[in-house]
């Protein structure tokens, strides 16, 4: 009989662990990128007086008779499904498209994981959360150890353009000139033309491919008008008039013959057929960048004026000046990452024409990693909307989101909590309904309790 007593009392330390949860979900309705946690039940031992029978003979099978002891709470599981979107405007806001988490860095409990994507620049330039946290950045696609680079954005820089040296360029693809803008040089040919003293003109057709180095060019031109006329110089290509010439054309495609395919490569390296005392220039065709500290008391910092971040993570500093400096996958090795300078011009500068000193960033501090997990549920919550690696949770995958294998991000956008009220409501409902019931449970068995003693004196 006083089984039915604890019984009773399992059944209403459920109710309240239910009761519980539905209040720390409500409290919680409105935190950023709160997780909403369900409570499952089970039974517990069973008293059994009877393992039940077989049937044998003429006697039939019996059923075990069993009395159950009552009830436990078997797990308290989150609901890791996406939250309400909640748009803000702010490019510092991250909405996570996806299961995976952020990375932030804790001094005292190392690397956490949170879906809140609230974020903001300190007075450092570090990308942290409402609590302080850094926020991590990576430029690996994917491993299985964090990275301990915060994102951290250069505040102050101090920049130098100029065109590149002949050493700079002489090897460098016409793909890659980063002086030319307008869609980069085509395949195909193009024309000198070159006019003796009496006006007679003579074509000289080059065949130009857009792989070709600078050099290649050069050689080119110099085999179809004399060795040692074109030459580098202030960054473009100077043309000398050869002997026995006056002045000089240049032309895309072929003079003689319209059917040949033209490259546009007079129009896009800006060929020039105004000479200056027999000499014909193209624009510059290759810049140099040089990056280094700046200072608020340096006249000639640039100071950044505003971030914003793509869906793959990657983060655009924008500076007083209209630059850009950011990252980019290396054409060359994909699984690297290599900074991007942007001119306010739209000249792109990358690889060996960039030159940053004094380490003031690196490609890791300009990407957002991220980290995902077999077993979200094994995390263990931390408070601060944070987790750390549980005994269950499997092994942490981390990388960049170019790898494709972590969603994407979208700014502008918080996750808000994934709490539904109206079943918080229904579920609190329930629970309250099952801590009346398993109470008048309690109070029947302590009713018939007083009668078995009454009827004892």
């Amino acid at each position: 009989m006083t089984q039915s007593f604890y019984s009773a009392i399992s059944g209403m330390n459920a109710g309240q662990t239910k009761i519980s949860v539905v209040a720390d979900n409500i409290a919680n309705m409105n935190t950023i990128g709160f997780k909403a946690s369900k409570v499952n039940f089970s039974d517990v031992y069973y008293n059994t007086s009877s393992v039940g029978q077989a049937p044998s003979g003429d006697l039939g099978g019996t059923n075990p008779k069993q009395i159950g002891i009552g009830v436990t709470t078997a797990s308290i599981a989150r609901d890791f499904s996406s939250g309400t979107t909640l748009t803000t405007g702010l490019n510092t806001d991250l909405f996570i498209n996806g299961s995976s988490f952020f990375t932030v860095s804790s001094p005292t409990a190392g690397v956490l994981y949170t879906r809140d994507g609230n974020f903001t620049v300190d007075s450092d330039g570090y990308l942290v959360t409402s609590s302080g946290y850094k926020v991590l950045g990576t430029d690996t696609l994917l491993d299985t150890t964090s990275s301990t680079t915060p994102v951290k954005i250069p505040t102050y820089i101090s920049t130098v353009t100029t065109a590149s040296t002949n050493e700079q360029m002489e090897n460098t693809a016409l793909s890659d000139l980063n002086g030319i803008t307008s869609g980069g040089v085509t395949d195909g040919a193009f024309t000198i033309i070159t006019y003796d003293n009496t006006g007679a003109p003579t074509n000289h057709v080059i065949d130009v491919s857009s792989d070709m180095t600078v050099n290649d060019l050069i050689g080119a031109i110099n085999a179809e008008l004399g060795g040692g006329t074109a030459v580098l110089q202030n960054g473009g290509i100077t043309i000398n008039t050869p002997g026995g010439a006056s002045r000089m054309e240049f032309q895309n495609g072929d003079a003689g013959d319209a059917d040949v395919q033209a490259s546009n490569i007079a129009t896009v390296m800006g060929f020039d057929s105004t000479d200056t005392n027999g000499v014909y220039a193209t624009q510059a065709l290759n810049y140099h960048q040089t990056i280094a500290a700046g200072a608020p008391s340096d006249l000639n910092s640039q100071n950044y004026t505003s971030v914003s971040i793509s869906e793959n993570g990657i983060i655009d500093v924008k500076y007083g000046n209209g630059d850009t400096l950011s990252v980019m996958q290396d054409p060359d090795n994909p699984n690297n990452m290599i900074f991007k300078y942007t001119l306010n011009n739209g000249r792109i500068i990358t690889g060996d024409n960039l030159t940053i000193h004094d380490g003031i960033v690196e490609p890791a501090n300009l990407q957002i990693q991220l980290a995902s997990f077999v077993n979200p549920n094994g995390l263990v919550a931390e408070g601060s909307n944070t987790y750390t690696v549980g005994a269950n949770s499997g092994i942490a995958l981390y990388g960049s989101i170019n790898s494709n294998a972590f969603g994407s991000v979208i700014s502008g956008v918080l996750e808000g909590s994934n709490v539904d009220l109206a079943s918080e409501f229904a579920e609190m409902v329930v629970a309250q309904r099952a801590i009346e019931a398993n109470s008048r449970v309690f109070d029947a068995t302590n009713q018939i309790l007083q009668t078995l003693s009454t009827l004892g004196r």
